[in-house]
């Protein structure tokens, strides 16, 4: 058994989560995860876990490989070993099955059932096993924000995504679309949305920005589940012009929330059906609204871990009031709305942020954690 020297155990963790990262948005309901076997101080070969259903990271890296791994061979993971059955074999048979005498592993299974157990394993096995440093699990934990969620709480996340000025507005002129922030900050929002399963509107952004809801990066264009919370269907009213989103080459992905109300709307139902669009029936709430709190049980029918909801005023609003938000992306800019009909978003003086990240993008800022 070689151990690795201590400086390049960073080098090598870090290695992990990069590889991580490649099965962003790809893995769900699985969190991601990155391997790396090491002979003599080299890596050697490394893996991933792309998809749910796929090879975990280790598995992946044996294969890449191909071969045993060297005697005194090591092997790094940003994340504890499976130990269970599910759609693969147990990561710690293969791990043992290896031959490889030393894991080192960034950060424990989230599942209080399940944390510990695959070290314990391996320990029975006679494998050494070492954990990362306090701060590099911190870094590896965070990662899999949403599968942690998952997992802890059993029910989808809901997170929150605002573009605020300095002085707390959504847009420029209520009703109509403003440039909030600039291009580095719109391209983190192109990020995340491609982490996300699913996203969610409401049908005043629909109508004010006639959004596509799509990340549009370098690599191609995603679309996720696209939500639309419309609980009289007027973005299909007569008089609306057709919607990106009811009309883009995405239009399987599209689904509409709406109400009792909404399905009386029988030109608009008749308008859906011909776009092809989904109308999903939910509770209304007295104000004629929808009951927002049946959001995550349609969350789990739709087997979808996961909600970014780039709600305009009301339904950022309405989503914090009723303490459905687990997770707020706050876009800052340094732009200044301050004429008298400047939409004001919601008042987040009493939603401060748990484990907050902060980074500046150009001249706009973001701060996300957990609520």
């Amino acid at each position: 058994m070689i151990k690795v020297q201590d400086s390049s155990k960073k080098f090598f963790f870090e290695k992990t989560l990069g590889l991580a990262r490649k099965g962003w948005g790809d893995t769900h309901p699985n969190p991601m995860v990155g391997a790396v076997i090491v002979e003599e101080g080299k890596s050697v070969a490394e893996g991933y876990h792309r998809k749910s259903g796929g090879p975990h990271a280790e598995v992946e890296a044996f294969k890449n490989l191909g071969r045993k791994p060297a005697p005194g061979a090591s092997i790094f993971i940003s994340l504890e070993p499976c130990s269970t059955t599910g759609h693969t074999p147990p990561c710690v048979d293969a791990i043992i099955e290896s031959g490889i005498k030393i894991v080192y592993v960034g950060t424990l299974d989230p599942n209080p059932v399940h944390a510990g157990r695959g070290l314990a394993i391996l320990r029975k096995a006679g494998v050494t096993v070492e954990m990362a440093s306090d701060d590099f699990g911190k870094q590896a934990s965070r990662l899999n924000f949403i599968f942690n969620l998952n997992i802890t709480k059993k029910r989808p996340l809901l997170a929150l995504k605002l573009a605020e000025s300095s002085n707390g507005k959504l847009s420029e002129v209520a009703g109509k679309t403003s440039r909030v922030t600039e291009a580095e900050a719109r391209l983190d929002v192109m990020h995340w949305r491609r982490l996300f399963p699913a996203i969610c509107v409401g049908s005043g952004t629909v109508l004010a920005d006639n959004p596509s809801l799509t990340s549009r990066q370098t690599q191609g264009t995603f679309c996720p589940v696209r939500l639309v919370l419309d609980s009289t269907l007027r973005t299909l009213h007569e008089t609306v012009s057709p919607r990106n989103l009811y009309r883009d080459a995405f239009t399987s992905k599209t689904r509409i929330l709406t109400t009792v109300t909404g399905m009386d709307n029988l030109k608009a139902v008749k308008k859906a059906q011909e776009y092809g669009i989904s109308l999903v029936e939910m509770g209304q709430q007295e104000n004629g609204q929808i009951q927002l709190s049946e959001i995550p049980d349609f969350l789990k029918k739709l087997n979808l871990n996961a909600l970014y909801c780039e709600g305009g005023s009301r339904v950022a609003k309405s989503l914090l009031k009723e303490g459905l938000v687990d997770y707020l992306f706050r876009y800052e800019s340094p732009k200044i709305f301050s004429g008298l009909n400047a939409l004001p978003g919601p008042d987040l003086g009493s939603f401060p942020l748990r484990e907050p990240i902060e980074a500046q993008l150009g001249e706009d800022r973001i701060i996300h954690g957990f609520l």
